[in-house]
């Protein structure tokens, strides 16, 4: 009878365990069906993007456009749901959160990727371009591949580098057209070793502040002037306190757009070729006519409201890039092999 009884118990625990077991391998396969079928076609997947500017902004622009051209260029198989305004958090908190996957793209400086990415902090070297299509030729070649794959080692895919802007010099005291003008100038800048250096360098008084307390500061004489975009002298109304802007050109600016790298490996082939043709077709765009028509813009804003715009050629650069030598000297060596390929290409 106990015999009995033994069996029949083990038979009924038997039972039960394949029962669990069918149950727990139909719930796997559901999910790994979902997961499959991410790139099925006709499957939407929804991707959400973070940016700190304002939707009229450069940036702005950008992830609209690159929204738009993306859901229609995969018959809407990919969406991307733009927040604007640093409603995701600030640039290094969006980079942050794009890493350990709590968001799926976003739109930041070159200055926050650096926080994760330190290679790419060679880009804040004072006149290390000489314009724009030197910048693009450097950052769409053999540099911007080796930052890439320095990135994805962080789990970060970084699609792609655009122009952010240019940093020249504005102040409420005079006109710069010399090094000689600097001396003694108060000005805000980044809480960033190269550009305190630099500016120190050039004989001004470099004064780490948050940006949103700018406006503030000249107002008040903490500062008398900063090294600002053009986006940052129309997007903060810096050009109501400071009348004075010099296209000293100190340093290129770039913005990058990064994606959680285990989101971007999960495409297929055929989907992640679409998604990486309007990347680069929505920079071009931007490179072709969001940025430049903005910038148009912007300097005919600040020249209505009184501000003296001193262009590049009437400026004694030689005598600028001669006095950031030290900046050289102290940094170079961290980013030998980046630099070395850009002063070979001048």
């Amino acid at each position: 009878m106990h015999l009995k009884k033994g069996c029949s118990y083990l038979k009924k625990q038997s039972i039960i365990l394949l029962f669990v077991v069918c149950c727990l391998s139909l719930l796997m396969g559901a999910c790994g069906n979902k997961e499959g079928n991410e790139n099925a076609s006709g499957d939407e997947i929804v991707y959400r993007l973070g940016h700190a500017a304002p939707e009229t902004d450069p940036a702005g622009l950008l992830s609209n456009k690159m929204a738009d051209d993306i859901k229609a260029f995969t018959s809407e198989q990919i969406t991307l749901e733009v927040f604007p305004g640093a409603q995701l958090g600030g640039e290094v908190e969006m980079v942050e959160q794009v890493r350990s996957g709590t968001i799926d793209m976003a739109i930041v400086t070159s200055g926050a990727l650096s926080n994760f990415v330190q290679e790419v902090a060679f880009l804040d070297m004072p006149f290390l371009f000489e314009d724009f299509e030197h910048a693009r030729e450097i950052l769409q070649g053999e540099v911007g591949d080796k930052l890439k794959a320095k990135a994805e080692e962080k789990g970060i895919k970084l699609l792609t580098f655009f122009d952010y802007g240019i940093a020249n010099i504005s102040n409420n005291k005079r006109d710069i057209y010399t090094l000689n003008d600097v001396k003694g100038l108060k000005l805000r800048t980044l809480e960033n070793e190269i550009f305190m250096d630099t500016f120190r360098a050039l004989g001004a008084d470099p004064v780490p502040i948050p940006y949103p307390e700018l406006y503030t500061s000249i107002q008040q004489g903490v500062v008398d002037g900063t090294d600002p975009l053009n986006v940052t002298m129309t997007g903060g109304k810096i050009y109501e306190v400071n009348k004075h802007l010099s296209k000293v050109g100190i340093s290129y600016r770039a913005g990058v757009i990064v994606m959680n790298l285990d989101k971007y490996n999960a495409l297929s082939d055929d989907l992640k070729s679409k998604f990486d043709s309007m990347i680069i077709d929505g920079r071009d765009y931007y490179h072709d006519t969001i940025y430049p028509e903005y910038e148009a813009s912007a300097e005919k804003l600040m020249k209505e409201n009184g501000v003296n715009i001193i262009e590049a050629e009437d400026i004694d650069l030689g005598s600028f890039k001669e006095a950031v030598q030290p900046v050289y000297d102290k940094h170079e060596a961290k980013f030998s092999e980046f630099i070395s390929i850009i002063k070979e290409s001048r």
